[in-house]
């Protein structure tokens, strides 16, 4: 879900080619990327949450200053903060949805869609509760890039259907430019926030090969895809930094 959507515009509006590929590799030799169970780190992401969506009004004052919800603890959910030089920049909840595990807000939020494909034995990475600090942005348009390479490495690994992307439907430019998104639904309420939100689906295969082809930011190894989710989030007891290993491909390159 896009909770930024100033970056999103920015991010979507940035050239597409060489020169956005050398920024994004070399942004990222500054990031990590932290699988996030509990402690100060989860009060931190779930503070940035509240304060981004407050901001852009998809939700009303909080008591606790702290923005989580029902599926957050899922045994298939996996909570992310972004950190660029230390500092928490952005965060991304996921979860991987399949007729085993068939939670998530966007099946609760969309049953007519999705019902009756995971029963067919459709998969899918379910990305929610996108929220970032754009003051501390490293650069213009930058954190939807960075944040949300955090599907592609799941889509790397999984292999699913597709990945669902629940967004506000004056956001979705970012998301069809960049990933060929495509809208399932009209904008009603979700769960959780204040705005209309419309359902987008990003179609894997080989439109993931042409993705990573065009965005070679997104590829991961499979150690760092086996380290973000081999096993559920929830079943770590302490956060786990992860450090993005495109830098690998393009120095093979």
């Amino acid at each position: 879900m896009d909770a930024a959507g100033n970056d999103a515009q920015a991010g979507a509006g940035a050239n597409a080619g060489s020169a956005l590929n050398r920024s994004i590799m070399q942004l990222l030799e500054h990031v990590d990327y932290r699988l996030i169970t509990g402690g100060e780190d989860l009060e931190a992401i779930y503070r940035l949450r509240y304060q981004s969506y407050l901001r852009s009004g998809m939700c009303g004052p909080i008591a606790s200053g702290m923005f989580e919800d029902r599926w957050d603890n899922l045994p298939n959910s996996y909570r992310f903060g972004v950190y660029f030089d230390g500092h928490l920049v952005s965060t991304l909840r996921l979860h991987y949805i399949s007729s085993e595990h068939p939670y998530s807000p966007s099946v609760d939020a969309y049953p007519e869609i999705l019902a009756e494909r995971l029963a067919r034995g459709e998969t899918f990475i379910d990305g929610t509760r996108f929220a970032t600090d754009s003051d501390s942005a490293p650069a213009p348009g930058v954190l939807p890039f960075l944040t949300l390479r955090l599907g592609m490495v799941a889509s790397s690994y999984f292999g699913q259907t597709a990945v669902l992307t629940p967004v506000k439907v004056e956001h979705s430019a970012y998301y069809t430019r960049i990933f060929h998104a495509v809208q399932r639904t009209e904008g009603k309420v979700f769960p959780g926030v204040l705005a209309p939100i419309a359902l987008f689906e990003i179609p894997c295969g080989e439109n993931l090969r042409q993705t990573l082809e065009r965005f070679p930011f997104f590829k991961s190894t499979p150690v760092e895809q086996r380290m973000m989710f081999a096993n559920p989030a929830i079943n770590r007891l302490t956060p786990l930094s992860i450090v993005p290993t495109a830098k690998y491909y393009r120095d093979a390159a």
